[in-house]
């Protein structure tokens, strides 16, 4: 049942960008109130109230709120699929489109 709670609590967090998501995780993992955090960011409760609502901020509260919760922050440049990366992919995906089909008829 803990583990529902578990689900049912990150649930509401879907819909947040991937980054502030993991502020948040971050946050919650180290028994963080909000109020804790503005105050080790130098920031205001509001404006981590905002972040993790969804909103915008600025690059040097980022960079509070990510070193105050002792996390780091990289940039790296994504690495373009190769041509035997989508030709894998869509082999796999034209697999499981197939096993679809032959489900489908069977029933």
């Amino acid at each position: 049942m803990k583990t529902n709670k578990s689900l049912d609590k990150l649930a509401k967090y879907q819909h947040l960008d991937p980054l502030v998501l993991d502020l948040v995780l971050a946050r919650k993992n180290q028994k963080l109130t909000q109020q804790r955090l503005a105050d080790m960011a130098g920031v205001s409760r509001r404006t981590v109230v905002l972040i993790e609502a969804g909103g915008d901020c600025t690059l040097t509260t980022l960079r509070r709120i990510v070193t105050a919760l002792g996390l780091e922050m990289q940039v790296y440049k994504p690495r373009l699929p190769t041509l035997e990366d989508m030709t894998r992919e869509n082999e796999r995906l034209f697999a499981q489109q197939r096993m679809n089909q032959t489900g489908d008829s069977r029933a």
